[in-house]
């Protein structure tokens, strides 16, 4: 079977089409999954944010 949702199907008996069946076992199977962890790589608006002075309201309001 192609997956543990298929096989609960089968199970519970909603699945009871022989063809279907023939058709959900040659199912290609999926790919590996990645592995590693994920990488963070910081953005060029984190970095200029914090260095950059407020900026000036066009109308010379409070900020």
């Amino acid at each position: 079977m192609s997956s543990l949702w298929t096989n609960l199907l089968f199970l519970h008996g909603h699945i009871s089409d022989p063809a279907l069946a023939r058709r959900l076992a040659e199912a290609p199977k999926p790919g590996p999954r990645p592995g590693g962890k994920r990488r963070r790589v910081p953005t060029v608006q984190a970095n200029t944010h914090k260095a950059a002075p407020p900026a000036v309201l066009a109308q010379g309001g409070c900020a």
